[in-house]
Formats: structure tokens, sequence, C-alpha cells
């Protein structure tokens, strides 16, 4: 019997295991395989046949979670490289803090500024939103890795009634681990603080501004060389 073609998203199940899944991925007559839970797996085309319609009615849930995961890459894709649509996301995300917690989004915006003065304002670059904001809710400060030559996430914002930062232990400058108490933050990579707004005063939002500003200076250096 030849050898079938499969599209992307097709519903289908191994002839072996007679387990269900969805094509992810096709090279020739390897199809990578996403079943309902665990890994992806490639196969021989041979071993794969059309899902009947009762099965790929089991497998619709499925095939939408991998869309939408889909659709959110290239979102991102496409935000980091058109700064407005960064800014749009920023401020449709604020907005949706404002609506509830009105006090909150305004000092959020005004700390907001005060990082951007010590990061440097360049979405896409030094800073960027992250695509599911429903996961993982605000924007992400990026540092330039000189070993890389890349931009990576450095800095993550929490925001809502409260305020969660999260920072990945290699860039914390020394002598500012007491500015992130929360240890074994971000999987173990990262040191973290929760704040509450109306105790985020302007003097004590200035040492996270100034150690903002520290690691910067740094990148500064790496990015330009003498």
């Amino acid at each position: 019997m030849d050898n079938l073609t499969f599209e992307i998203y097709a519903p289908v199940r191994n002839t072996i295991n007679k387990a269900l899944g969805v094509v992810t991925k096709v090279a020739g007559d390897n199809i990578t395989v996403q079943p309902f839970s665990g890994d992806r797996l490639t196969f021989r085309a041979q071993y794969l046949a059309p899902a009947t319609e009762a099965e790929a009615a089991s497998l619709q849930d499925l095939i939408t979670r991998l869309k939408l995961e889909e659709e959110n890459r290239n979102k991102a894709k496409t935000m980091k490289a058109d700064p407005e649509l960064i800014r749009a996301e920023f401020e449709k995300f604020v907005k949706h803090i404002a609506v509830r917690y009105p006090k909150s989004a305004e000092t959020f915006r005004e700390f907001w500024a005060e990082l951007m003065t010590a990061a440097g304002d360049l979405p896409g670059q030094t800073w960027e939103m992250r695509p599911n904001t429903a996961k993982n809710p605000g924007p992400v400060l990026k540092m330039f890795n000189p070993a890389t030559q890349k931009w990576v996430y450095c800095l993550s914002l929490l925001a809502g009634w409260g305020l969660r930062m999260e920072i990945k232990k290699e860039f914390l400058p020394p002598g500012t681990e007491n500015l992130f108490p929360i240890d074994h933050a971000m999987f173990g990579a990262g040191r973290a603080v929760e704040l509450v707004y109306r105790d985020f005063t302007p003097v004590k939002r200035r040492p996270y501004a100034d150690c903002v500003k520290t690691i910067y200076s740094v990148v500064q250096k790496s990015e330009n060389p003498q």
C-alpha cells in the first residue's frame, strides 16, 4: 500500500498500538505527532493512518490547543519585529489592570517609566511583552548576552493588584540580593519579590530602578566593546 501523506494538525492513529495524536511536523516520510499527553514522537508515515470520525472528534481540543500555541508563537515573532505593536500590547495590559485597580495601574505606570529610564525604552530589544499574558502576565526586561550576541529575558514583572518581580540570578548585581528575598524562583534560576503598591513609594522604588540601571550599564559595555 502506498504511503499516505499527512497535513499539519491532521488527527492520526498509530497502526501498531492504536494510540491517537495530532500531526505537528512533516519531513518526507517522517511524521511528528503530539499525543494526548507526553512528548511528541516521530514515526515513519507507514505506521500511521487517518483517525476515524469519532477518533478525530476526541482530538479536537488538542488540535485547538496546538493551533493556539502556534498562533501565540507567530504573534511573539511579529511583536518582536514591531515596536508599536509591543507598546499597544503593553497599553492593553495596563488598562486591563486599571479596570479593577486604578491606583495600582497608576503606580505601575510610574514605576515602569522609572525602569525605562534605567534600561532604555527600546521595545523589542530591552523589553517586550510575553505572547501569552493569560499564563505569564506582564512585560519582561531583556539583557544582552555577549556570549550568544542575543537579548535574553532578565526581569519579569507580573503586575495586578500587587507586583511580583522575578529576576534571573545570573544578572543580579552583587549586594542587591536583599531586594529579591524570595529564593528559588523561576524553577530555581531566579530570585523574586512580592510588593504591595500602597507601600511601594518612590523612595522604596528607587533601589529597584538603580539595580536595573546597574544591570544595563553592564549591557552597554558588553554590547559596545572598546
